[in-house]
């Protein structure tokens, strides 16, 4: 009988780790959910991007980030790219100043530059957070992600990052903060609000679907004119959907309930990490976020080796992603806690864990 290929060693597992990150629902489930929320709503029809379901939305994350004004995006990449357009322009220094790891020069073959015509310059080092002393004073805009998912959603002190605000103004940088997973900050930084870590940022791009769990979408936040601006150029890169009313109302179906899960995720990660790093060949930073990486002292060919027989032997499917970059030691493997794992037996997850360490040394 032929092995079960990947998809389906992930699909017969009863414990899955892997992405999407939320609890599961068929396709007609979800739809059924939008279906009731919008009849409880106005229940009409909103076209390109407008209507009562966006508007609440955008008011919420405006709200949420303590910004003037806030614009939903079909995408993070198109939305980040927008903001470092009109950053750059509005100082005529077309420089984008970028972590190595950003996504912006990982996963989007360098659209910013193709699109925009931006320069994309590498500050700070790979395995380090950005600090104060990586803003080139020639930057038109200076991106700081946090957390930073290659690192394992590492993350600059609340000193570091106050500094890294007030480098920025001295130099009249625009600071922009890649906010993928804002929602997952707020244990790290004393419980700070939203608007306080926002506080100091000429803008920010939050997302709707990796922690929240949406079907698509983001938001852009800032200033009223930046927002306008961004408007337009929303416009000019294609996104105004005829149609987004199903990705809005998901999003504002979700983002409240997540964001209140947030403190139960964040203690979740922490504990599986603390557990996870005591195996052998394992280890891991400990996590500020829901986001934690696992490096593991293997090739990338025994780590999927490892992965599969964990997901033959106890249907348990541990992870997706397994980043091998040369900049690292090792290669890692990501996790990321949702609202799935909640209700799971956390010493399951471990046993998978133990019994992929072992699987590490076997032929």
């Amino acid at each position: 009988m032929p092995a079960a290929s990947k998809p389906d060693l992930k699909s017969q597992c009863e414990i899955d780790l892997g992405f999407p990150f939320q609890a599961p629902q068929t396709p007609s489930e979800r739809l059924r959910r939008l279906a009731a929320r919008i009849e409880t709503g106005a229940d009409v029809w909103e076209y390109y991007c407008s209507g009562p379901s966006a508007e609440a939305l955008e008011a919420r994350v405006a709200e949420l980030t303590g910004k003037p004004a806030a614009l939903w995006f079909p995408t993070g990449t198109m939305a980040q790219g927008v903001a470092a357009r009109i950053h750059c322009d509005t100082v005529e220094r077309p420089r984008l100043a970028l972590h190595p790891t950003s996504h912006l020069l990982l996963h989007e073959h360098e659209g910013v530059h193709h699109l925009h015509d931006l320069e994309l310059g590498k500050v700070g080092r790979w395995n380090e957070v950005l600090n104060a002393d990586d803003i080139p004073q020639d930057a038109g805009c200076f991106f700081l992600e946090l957390g930073q998912r290659h690192n394992g959603g590492l993350l600059p002190s609340w000193e570091g990052l106050e500094a890294i605000k007030e480098r920025a103004n001295a130099y009249r940088v625009a600071l922009h903060m890649d906010g993928a997973r804002l929602w997952s900050l707020r244990q790290a930084y004393d419980n700070r609000s939203y608007a306080d870590i926002c506080d100091g940022f000429e803008s920010v791009y939050v997302s709707l679907y990796k922690d929240i769990g949406a079907m698509s979408g983001a938001v852009l936040v800032g200033s009223e004119p930046f927002i306008e601006q961004a408007r337009i150029w929303r416009a000019r890169m294609g996104g105004m959907l005829p149609v987004g009313l199903p990705f809005i109302v998901d999003a504002l179906d979700r983002l409240d309930a997540v964001i209140a899960q947030m403190p139960e995720l964040v203690s979740c990660a922490k504990a599986l990490a603390n557990e996870i790093d005591r195996l052998d060949r394992l280890s891991v930073t400990p996590p500020q976020t829901n986001l934690f990486h696992i490096e593991v002292d293997a090739s990338i060919e025994a780590i999927e080796r490892a992965r599969d027989r964990v997901a033959q032997e106890q249907h348990i499917w541990l992870f997706s992603r397994c980043w091998d970059y040369p900049e690292q030691a090792h290669p890692a493997i990501e996790i990321n806690i949702g609202d799935k794992l909640l209700g799971v037996d956390r010493s399951l997850i471990i046993n998978g864990f133990k019994r992929f360490a072992e699987a590490l040394t076997e032929v």
